[in-house]
């Protein structure tokens, strides 16, 4: 067996570089690459609309990973896509004698419309080092390519319009206190919570209970969202808190509403009722207003009731001014009481600090 030979110190050298780098090469792979991306749905079949996806980015850095991936998501008409909701798996892959460190991602899609046929093309920025004890960070931004999907109309739902797909959707309807068919007093007031929850369905996508507007009830209403994550999968939950105030004696009807998804397991259009409700509101004695000028027999006490305790003060201050003058005016004696009692609220001149010169005689 032959054994090359370096004949000089110099050339000592370079073969010693040289054989580093192969050594590294092939033990380790290449570091000198551009990072990379890959991008697939997870199961590439078609969706029903409002069915959820999955969209799966790989991230590849030639070396080690040194910040959080952003994802500048766009906004396409008809797919409502959504960052990850859990952290991305880390693996190492070679590729043509590159060693990559490899970010796995899933991010939630939905189709809202049978006419959205893409996931369009979008940015990812995160920063790497070579080596994990570099103290240089490399900044990378790298482009996914579209991906095409398929998206089918529930049968049935053609007239419909937005339609959500899930599985397991439960839906709560719950009233403090419950209604009955007994009259209540005017001034009864009833809370109601309307729940929406479901696996795979983020909380925005669930509609808004149409509470609606009547005369003679207070309607008030609260929306509020939030989304949680169940053993790697997001649950998403819509809460409707309205509270209805019987305002007035009557006869008032919540009309009924109906909410209709698709269940995928089912195969079918499922609709869920909110039946109607009737309130019959009597009068309430309690709510007696204060009798005006003509109901009253005391005529006299109109006017003074329908002032406020402000203007009443300053009528009184101004009568009581009106009869101190009055006595002033006619007796002597009184005056010169009152004379004295305001002396000491006199001012006092002081003599000047610095008097002008006296006129000499």
């Amino acid at each position: 067996m032959s054994v090359a030979v370096c004949p000089t110190r110099r050339f000592r050298r370079v073969c010693t570089t040289a054989a580093l780098v192969m050594f590294l090469v092939f033990s380790t792979g290449t570091l000198a690459q551009d990072p990379r991306v890959r991008v697939s749905l997870k199961d590439d079949q078609a969706v029903w609309v409002g069915q959820q996806m999955v969209l799966v980015v790989e991230l590849l850095a030639p070396g080690y990973f040194a910040s959080a991936a952003a994802f500048d998501l766009p906004e396409p008409a008809g797919v409502l896509l959504m960052p990850p909701q859990n952290h991305p798996v880390v693996g190492n892959e070679t590729i043509d004698g590159t060693l990559y460190t490899v970010q796995r991602h899933e991010l939630p899609a939905w189709a809202m419309r049978a006419d959205a046929g893409a996931i369009p093309a979008f940015t990812v920025r995160f920063s790497y080092k070579e080596q994990p004890l570099d103290k240089d960070e490399t900044p990378a931004t790298v482009t996914t390519t579209e991906i095409p999907v398929t998206v089918k109309t529930p049968p049935g739902a053609e007239g419909l319009g937005t339609v959500i797909s899930a599985r397991n959707l439960d839906i709560r309807d719950v009233w403090d206190p419950t209604p009955g068919t007994e009259p209540v007093k005017a001034g009864t007031a009833y809370k109601r919570s309307i729940t929406f929850t479901a696996p795979g369905v983020p909380g925005m996508l669930f509609p808004v209970f149409p509470a609606g507007e009547i005369d003679g009830l207070g309607i008030y209403t609260k929306h509020g969202v939030q989304d949680r994550s169940d053993r790697g999968v997001m649950v998403g939950e819509s809460v409707d808190a309205v509270t209805y105030v019987l305002q007035s004696p009557g006869t008032y009807t919540l009309p009924a509403a109906n909410f209709t998804w698709f269940d995928p397991d089912a195969g079918q259009l499922i609709t869920h009722t909110f039946p109607e409700q009737v309130f019959e509101v009597i009068a309430n004695p309690d709510q007696a207003s204060v009798p005006s000028v003509g109901e009253s027999g005391d005529t006299a006490a109109g006017p003074l009731a329908s002032m406020d305790r402000r203007t009443i003060g300053w009528l009184m201050l101004a009568a009581v001014a009106v009869l101190v003058l009055a006595l002033l005016a006619l007796n002597s004696k009184v005056r010169r009481r009152v004379s004295g009692w305001l002396t000491p609220l006199r001012p006092v001149h002081l003599q000047p600090l610095n008097p002008p010169d006296r006129v000499r005689r």
